[in-house]
């Protein structure tokens, strides 16, 4: 524990020791070896390949024989990520994400073409194997370039720390349900962000129904991010309702297709959950549009509810997400609504939330 606690504490010593020089405006760094290939670092969603070059880096101060392009795991980068890593970017609210670099490098030996070629969007992956090359040709004969790339990534997470910030939006209290309908339906169609966009309304639309009414059921699942499974998060679905830790409902949300393959990966987490907690789950919500629907789902003939599909011991009905929506935010109390508004809001203006959707807010707002 004290070798990790004494490592931590370096490697925080490090992150710091980066963040000052980066926030120095009067020093001067020449990038022109590797100014475009950072670049493109931040011009992407992926911001796992930004995250996987400054474990690179740190890696690199801690032990300057560690070399990422045939050791990755060398350096026990979970370890560097999920610790220190994340712990400074919460403090200097640094946009990041849970276990970005950890994702674009899994099952990984180093970070060489061939894992660029098997990496989305691979031209960008491509740059981090050439920065990395970079930084180990120069790693022996001048040592200074992994502190010059080290202090010129910096300055881009502080610009984008500060870009992102300045897109929040102040509102003003607003209980409207059709105002409000108006801002979900354009969030979902234009900035779904993979799916996080629908799940976090869903959530918060639950959360703030039962709250408004105090009906006491807890909403769970809404912290999460939609690429997080639920084998990953334990739960049997994107969203739960329950009460002292016994699940009533159970909600996944969509706007991608949910076939055969979504419902077999749905049913196997349902049957490990059920197995796991002896409990017998056998009904799912699918909050979906109508063309994500299964071909073959029994049709209800209804415009809300669209219809049922079973597999195996497992019932599956899909509801229409803009009218659940529209539907939801009538049955909730103004007071709910209201909330609801101010949740969203602050969802919005978190660090983490995907620029395209604060840009989007802040436009739906009227605010240049």
């Amino acid at each position: 524990m004290d070798a990790n606690n004494n490592r931590n504490g370096k490697i925080l010593g490090i992150l710091h020791a980066l963040y000052e020089k980066a926030s120095d405006t009067k020093s001067s760094i020449d990038e022109a070896r590797y100014k475009e290939s950072l670049d493109k670092l931040f011009e992407t969603t992926a911001w796992g390949f930004r995250e996987i070059l400054l474990v690179v880096i740190i890696g690199m101060k801690i032990d300057p024989l560690f070399r990422a392009s045939c050791g990755l795991y060398d350096c026990k980068p979970r370890a560097i990520y999920e610790g220190p890593i994340k712990e400074f970017f919460i403090a200097k609210n640094i946009p990041h994400r849970k276990s970005g670099p950890l994702n674009v490098a899994k099952a990984t030996v180093g970070l060489d073409m061939t894992w660029a070629a098997q990496r989305r969007p691979s031209d960008v992956a491509e740059e981090v194997v050439h920065l990395v090359g970079l930084l180990e040709e120069n790693a022996e004969s001048d040592p200074s370039v992994v502190d010059c790339v080290g202090v010129s990534l910096m300055r881009r997470f502080i610009a984008k720390a500060h870009e992102l910030a300045s897109l929040a939006v102040a509102i003003k209290p607003n209980e409207d349900p059709e105002f409000l309908f108006w801002l979900c339906h354009e969030l979902i169609e234009k900035t779904p962000d993979a799916g996080n966009t629908p799940q976090k309304i869903s959530a918060l639309l639950l959360k703030c129904y039962h709250t408004s009414f105090r009906t006491g059921v807890e909403v769970t699942g809404g912290e999460d991010r939609a690429s997080v499974t639920s084998t990953t998060s334990k739960k049997p679905g994107d969203i739960n309702e329950e009460r002292s830790n016994v699940i009533y409902k159970v909600y996944e949300v969509t706007v991608k297709c949910f076939d055969l393959a979504r419902i077999r990966d749905s049913f196997d987490c349902i049957s490990i959950y059920n197995k796991n907690h002896d409990t017998n789950i056998n009904e799912i919500v699918v909050i979906c549009r109508k063309e994500d629907c299964p071909l073959d789902m029994k049709e209800s003939g209804l415009k809300t509810y669209l219809g049922s599909y079973s597999y195996q011991n497992i019932r599956y009905y899909f509801w229409e997400i803009n009218e659940w929506i529209a539907n939801t935010l009538q049955r909730m109390t103004p007071k709910g609504r209201g909330e609801f508004y101010i949740l969203l809001n602050e969802y919005i203006n978190e660090t983490n939330t995907a620029e395209v959707v604060k840009r989007l807010w802040k436009e739906l707002h009227g605010c240049k």
